[in-house]
């Protein structure tokens, strides 16, 4: 995170100074630059750039955790499983459907050869489709594809549970209202029984 605030701090600093440069150089008359004038204007034009930058971070950050919470919400009926994220993540990977399967396989703790007899295929090919699954989705060991749906899967169930806790509550038909079992009053229904007609 320093680093981050290393480069960003760097970055403004420079901007800034070009933008100094730029109208010292082409909008001020010489007999009016001094060192006053100048470091002015730095620190003038460092807060609002650093200004735009903190805005332009804080909402590129906003937008992709808008996208990985739309992501994460399961759809209606949709179960939340490692299937499910390796079926969404899938595609922005490139990986093939026998990819995706082998990805599902391994996610559940089957070995290469355990994999190889379900799919009826060779150990080799499963350890190919494996390096290119890793290849493609920047994951560097099984563990760590485990651990990433495992995490996933975590995110992907709290997220529906905010979800459902936002949803409005529709009311509840009360059954005893619809349903004529023996003994209940037919009041209960707003029909008068009988013995009060």
């Amino acid at each position: 995170m320093t680093r981050y605030w290393t480069l960003g701090v760097a970055g403004v600093t420079v901007v800034a100074a070009i933008k100094t440069g730029l109208i010292v150089s082409f909008v001020l008359d010489p007999a009016q630059v001094d060192a006053a004038t100048v470091s002015g204007l730095f620190v003038l034009f460092f807060a609002l750039t650093a200004a735009v930058a903190y805005f332009c971070v804080t909402q590129l950050l906003s937008y992709l955790q808008g996208l990985r919470r739309e992501r994460l919400t399961p759809a209606q009926n949709e179960p939340v499983a490692k299937e499910t994220v390796i079926g969404r993540y899938a595609p922005d990977w490139g990986l093939s459907q026998a990819e995706a399967d082998v990805a599902v396989f391994v996610a559940k703790g089957f070995s290469n050869s355990e994999v190889a007899d379900m799919r009826n295929c060779a150990v080799a090919t499963v350890k190919s489709q494996l390096g290119s699954i890793y290849q493609k989705s920047g994951l560097e060991s099984r563990y760590q594809l485990i651990a990433f749906l495992t995490d996933e899967v975590c995110a992907m169930a709290k997220e529906g549970a905010r979800a459902e806790m936002s949803a409005p509550v529709q009311s509840r038909t009360q059954t005893r209202k619809l349903l004529p079992l023996p003994g209940r009053k037919k009041i209960d229904r707003g029909v008068p029984s009988p013995a009060e007609a």
